[in-house]
């Protein structure tokens, strides 16, 4: 993507899409993707899909660290083929400091349950709860140099919001 249309997003999360079969370390390639300002989450970091492909390796502890550093958060891709990060891995990130990001990889509506498998393994690495950047309130959120903000609707007063809600009409 061009630079100028990743300026304009609030949140970038990058994945690799290529070379996804390498037996070769890719420690220097997620440093480098780290390292790229525009990037906020690295997304399905493995690029594993069971019984398919076997994902990518690194030296987990150093690109936790890096992404630690930087303040740049990891994906969990809850996806049932994907489960990537697995739970060992988690507990690398957790030892680490690493603020991890939820994430489905849905293609339909139904798929966003696939959330909790992803919520199951966090729990399991004993990753807490305000290291995952889907529970932190929105007002609290800021990965690396984004302040994420409420829409502009969440930002009225309540008793605004109340009023408006289909659920009090």
């Amino acid at each position: 993507m061009e630079q100028t249309s990743l300026d304009a997003l609030d949140l970038v999360l990058g994945s690799f899409h290529s070379a996804l079969r390498s037996q070769e370390d890719q420690t220097d390639r997620y440093l480098a993707a780290l390292r790229n300002p525009t990037l906020h989450v690295l997304g399905h970091p493995r690029g594993r899909v069971y019984n398919y492909r076997a994902g990518l390796t690194a030296d987990w502890s150093r690109m936790f660290a890096e992404a630690q550093r930087l303040d740049k958060a990891v994906e969990i891709d809850c996806y049932p083929d994907r489960q990537d990060l697995n739970v060992d891995l988690l507990k690398l990130a957790r030892d680490a400091g690493t603020r991890v990001a939820l994430g489905t990889d849905s293609h339909h509506a139904w798929q966003l349950a696939f959330i909790e498998l992803g919520l199951a393994a966090a729990l399991e690495a004993g990753i807490p709860a305000e290291r995952i950047i889907n529970f932190m309130p929105l007002r609290n959120c800021t990965i690396g140099s984004v302040v994420c903000a409420p829409p502009p609707k969440l930002r009225q007063r309540p008793e605004t919001l109340q009023q408006s809600s289909p659920l009090t009409r």
